[in-house]
């Protein structure tokens, strides 16, 4: 059965996943960009809400169907090099810059808690650990699922080493390393009746945003989005609590889908800023906090100041994507090429 587009890029990679990957890393800078409006604008906070729902499970899932389920040493030294170096370099940049430029001061819960962003480094670090034991059990799915709903009857879960996240977020990443690479990557003449369908979710998506931007309907809770709280901190039950967050894993898997099935499947300059895009992702927060420590958002108001916060996150991901600058910041967070260019500049060093 073949297959009427392009399904490898040049470099290896299909332009599916590379496209949405860059889709996701653009909603990401602007829901970021979008943070100082959410307590006085109710647009910023029915989009901001609607990019919760789905942009962070989509991007676990797409994280579990990309990775391989490895143990022993080698796989460990990928996690290490791979998520645990560079969340160790911008954990200490961050808080750098949180204390020294933002004037923030200092906080030892920083030796233990994730920076903002930083947490899906370490969680897709533990996703990638645990996904080799999770498939010698029967039904690893259900397991994940049932762990991320346990995990919030514990007290001490939360922001404490992003456990929470890391729990409830789990079921996302072992669905996408579960979901046959064939069925997203359908034939274009089995694809209208998806189309059509995720196009409906999409609608309907978006008239939810609408409605809570009216004041139709409450906009949820950013702690059930974020995933970062126990039931007790929700101020729940923990039946309540449970069916909350399986309803929510189930809406952001449908959403997800919607979004594999909408995104475009050729290479285009989308897929290579998608091939590009752990560096706007860890390099935009800088942008972002030094923006509205200077005040730069008290002059956006209404749906105007919204539209120009997200249309600036946007731009703002889309410059730290730029080959150059990719480049010149890629020893920050692909650390183990420095240390492989000073072993080799000095003497002792080398193999």
């Amino acid at each position: 059965m073949g297959f009427s587009i392009k399904v490898v890029t040049t470099a290896g990679r299909i332009p599916l996943f590379e496209n949405v990957r860059g889709i996701l890393i653009l909603l990401v800078v602007m829901g970021h960009a979008m943070e100082p409006l959410l307590g006085r604008e109710p647009l910023a906070k029915a989009l901001y809400s609607g990019l919760y729902l789905f942009h962070i499970p989509a991007f676990a899932f797409l994280s579990g169907h990309l990775s391989r389920a490895e143990a022993g040493p080698r796989a460990l030294g990928a996690i290490a090099w791979g998520q645990l170096a560079p969340l160790a370099v911008f954990q200490v940049l961050y808080v750098t810059f949180d204390a020294w430029v933002l004037g923030r001061g200092w906080s030892a819960h920083w030796l233990a808690q994730p920076y903002w962003l930083l947490w899906f480094l370490l969680s897709l670090g533990c996703w990638r650990l645990a996904l080799p034991l999770l498939l010698r059990l029967p039904r690893p799915l259900m397991w994940a699922v049932g762990l991320s709903l346990a995990a919030g009857l514990l007290p001490w879960v939360g922001y404490l080493l992003g456990l929470s996240r890391t729990f409830v977020f789990l079921p996302c990443f072992v669905a996408g390393y579960l979901t046959r690479r064939e069925w997203l990557l359908a034939p274009q003449a089995t694809r209208g009746w998806r189309v059509a369908l995720a196009a409906t979710l999409a609608v309907g998506l978006g008239a939810c945003v609408a409605a809570v931007a009216v004041g139709a309907l409450p906009a949820p809770g950013t702690q059930w989005l974020y995933g970062s709280s126990g039931y007790a901190v929700l101020g729940v039950t923990a039946l309540t609590g449970m069916a909350a967050r399986l309803s929510l894993f189930i809406g952001a898997m449908a959403a997800t889908w919607a979004l594999f099935t909408l995104s475009p499947r050729r290479e285009s300059a989308l897929t290579r800023f998608g091939g590009r895009s752990l560096a706007p992702f860890l390099l935009h927060g800088f942008i972002v906090r030094a923006a509205e420590h200077a005040g730069a958002y008290m002059f956006l108001q209404g749906p105007a100041g919204v539209g120009l916060a997200l249309g600036a996150g946007a731009l703002l991901a889309v410059l730290l994507g730029q080959p150059s600058v990719v480049q010149a910041t890629r020893p920050l967070w692909e650390p183990r090429r420095l240390f492989q260019r000073t072993r080799d500049a000095v003497p002792g060093l080398g193999r």
